[in-house]
């Protein structure tokens, strides 16, 4: 299992999304996919926005 699949799977997001996230800088990330990446991390998205400067 490669490192997109895995972080997929233990993120409950699908893989093609982790490809986009890392090799398009155009693009955007959807709150449905950060929420559910919060939600594996147990991580408040007010809590995510501080680690990323929003």
């Amino acid at each position: 299992m490669d490192n997109n699949n895995l972080f997929a799977k233990e993120h409950f997001i699908d893989e093609k999304t982790v490809r986009r996230i890392r090799e398009d800088n155009e693009y955007h990330i959807s709150l449905i996919t950060i929420m559910r990446i919060c939600e594996a991390k147990n991580l408040k998205l007010s809590e995510f926005f501080k680690m990323v400067g929003i």
